[in-house]
Formats: structure tokens, sequence, C-alpha cells
């Protein structure tokens, strides 16, 4: 749950697509909430793995 609505959902998908092309800046926190395989860097593929988790898929987040 990155903006911190107690709901991962679009809004969330949203805010990671922002951050990524440079048009909003994340806290410390949410940078931590943004990095859904937990590998130290928000990327591509932590939208990705968002994407398919608000999309339906049966993915865990945060969870290695």
């Amino acid at each position: 749950d990155i903006n911190g609505d107690a709901v991962v959902d679009l809004t969330d998908l949203s805010e990671l697509s922002l951050s990524l092309i440079g048009e909003k800046t994340f806290t410390a926190d949410q940078l931590i909430l943004a990095d859904i395989d937990e590998n130290g860097t928000v990327n591509l593929s932590d939208l990705a793995r968002l994407k398919q988790f608000v999309s339906g898929k049966d993915i865990t987040l945060g969870v290695k």
C-alpha cells in the first residue's frame, strides 16, 4: 500500500508509475513499500508485480 490508504489498488499502481517517470517523489517509507520484489531498487519489475496483483493474479506482495 504505497499511498497509505490501507488498500492495494490502481491508485498505488498509478503512484508507482508516476515515481518511475520522475513525476512523483516517494518518502523513504514509500520507497520501501514500492520495492515489491524486495531487491533494494524500485523499478519496472516492481511495477509489473504490482500490476499483476491489482489485476487479480495469484501473487504475494512483499515476500521473497
